[in-house]
């Protein structure tokens, strides 16, 4: 009892689990049915329609017009997630008031590692860091949920690219292009200035 049916233009067949060989060792898998599609079907490739919805079923776009703000949506989505990274460099990467005072080394001093094995020169090196940049509750709650917000943007965005819509991959990429423009000065470290 196989059934075709054709989601959005891409051919997908769908059939029943009972009807085809099971790959389970003989294990009955009732009513359930699965998506079985040979490596043809499953070619990715990027497409164009005005109607590829977008993280759920219920943000469907039905015409040019929702279309649009659905991409206009994820620009502002990559530009948001770019000006974030900013905001993260700048409040807590070039922010010296949440690192201690680094003791300077002259290369006259007993501390220089110039005379140490080069381990105990990295070994050096990472305690100063270590030591340099103070645990508090309160900066690294901060740093934690910005983290966690710019992940999630950042998956959000890769899904919108996964679905191989040309217009939503093409406005990812605008707008981490306005992100970058806007605010990627702030997020570059100062070396080339």
């Amino acid at each position: 009892m196989a059934t075709s049916a054709s989601m959005s233009g891409m051919g997908m067949s769908m059939t029943s689990a009972s009807s085809m060989p099971s790959s389970t060792g003989g294990m009955d898998m009732g009513d359930s049915s699965s998506i079985l599609m040979t490596s043809a079907e499953m070619a990715m490739v990027f497409f164009q329609s005005v109607t590829t919805p977008l993280y759920s079923t219920a943000w469907t776009p039905q015409g040019e017009g929702s279309y649009a703000g659905t991409c206009i949506f994820l620009i502002a989505l990559a530009l948001l997630h770019r000006i974030l990274i900013a905001v993260r460099s700048v409040m807590f990467d070039s922010n010296p008031m949440l690192h201690r005072h680094r003791k300077e080394v002259s290369s006259d001093s007993d501390d220089y590692p110039g005379t140490q094995s080069e381990l105990e020169a990295v070994g050096r090196q990472f305690r100063s860091r270590w030591n340099s940049h103070p645990f508090r509750v309160a900066t690294e709650t901060g740093r934690s949920l910005l983290e966690v917000l710019i992940g999630g943007i950042g998956y959000l965005l890769m899904l919108a690219v996964m679905t191989m819509n040309v217009g939503y991959f093409l406005s990812v990429l605008g707008g981490i292009f306005l992100g970058t423009f806007v605010a990627g000065r702030f997020g570059a470290s100062d070396l080339h200035h």
